[in-house]
C-alpha cells in the first residue's frame, strides 16, 4: 500500500507538470522514480541487481526497519551468532555487497557491507576514498510522504600512516527508527592492501527491539 500510493504521488506530480508547458524532470524527482521502480522490481524479484548509487543506498536504509528482510538474499556464510546474505541490490563498481544478520542474545539486528576497492597504491585508495564519501553526501532516502532525508557527516582525510580512517554520515531525520542507525566509509590496511568498505549499521540490544522491527527472515 506504501508503494501505490508513492506511485500515486509521483504520477499525479508528473500529470500536473505535464497540464501546462512541457516541464523537465528535476534531479530529485528522476531519484524518486528511480527508486519506484527499484522498489517495485525487489518485491517481485531475489535476484542479484546492480542499480544506481543513490538507490542502492536508499533501499538499504529504507528497509532497516524491517531488519533488512527485502533486500536479504542467499545465504552466504553461518559462523557462530551471525550470517551472511547476499544483498540482492548491489553498488555499481562493488566487489561484494552483503546483509549480515546477528542472532546473538545481545543483538538480533543486522548490518549491511559493500566492499569497493582492494589494492597495494595508497594514493589510489585514498582517491576511491574520497570520491565514495562525495557519492555518500549526495544519497537521501525517501520518506513515504515523499520528502528527502539527506545524510550528512564530517570528512576524515586518509592518512598512509593510518591503518584505519572513518568517515561517519547520519540521516538527518527525528524518526526514532534511525537514531542509531550510521553509514560508515572505511579505509583500511589488511596485510598488503588497502581496502574500502561502506558500511550500514544499527547497533540495538534485545529488549531495545521493538517497533514492528523483523528480527528473523
Amino acid at each position: 500500500m506504501t508503494l501505490l500510493m508513492a506511485v500515486v504521488m509521483a504520477c499525479s506530480a508528473l500529470a500536473q507538470a505535464g497540464a501546462g508547458a512541457a516541464a523537465p524532470l528535476s534531479h530529485e524527482d528522476s531519484l524518486v522514480l528511480a527508486e519506484l521502480r527499484a522498489d517495485s522490481t525487489l518485491r517481485s524479484s531475489r535476484s542479484v541487481q546492480v542499480l544506481p548509487f543513490p538507490v542502492v543506498i536508499n533501499a538499504v536504509l529504507k528497509d532497516i526497519p524491517f531488519n533488512m528482510r527485502n533486500i536479504t538474499g542467499e545465504l552466504v556464510l553461518a559462523q557462530g551468532e551471525f550470517e551472511n546474505y547476499a544483498s540482492v541490490v548491489e553498488l555499481p563498481g562493488s566487489q561484494s555487497c552483503i546483509v549480515t544478520r546477528y542472532h546473538s542474545a545481545d543483538d538480533t539486528t543486522c548490518s549491511w557491507q559493500a566492499k569497493m576497492f582492494t589494492g597495494d597504491d595508497f594514493g589510489q585508495a585514498s582517491k576511491v576514498y574520497h570520491e565514495l564519501f562525495r557519492k555518500l553526501q549526495g544519497c537521501h532516502m525517501v520518506l513515504v510522504d515523499g520528502s528527502i532525508v539527506y545524510l550528512t557527516g564530517d570528512w576524515e582525510p586518509a592518512k598512509e600512516e593510518a591503518p584505519f580512517t572513518t568517515s561517519t554520515l547520519r540521516l538527518q531525520t527525528g524518526d526514532w527508527r534511525y537514531r542509531d542507525v550510521k553509514v560508515e566509509l572505511e579505509l583500511v590496511y589488511q596485510l598488503a592492501d588497502w581496502a574500502i568498505h561502506i558500511n550500514i549499521v544499527t547497533k540495538k540490544r534485545d529488549d531495545e527491539v521493538g517497533g514492528g522491527v523483523i528480527t528473523s527472515l
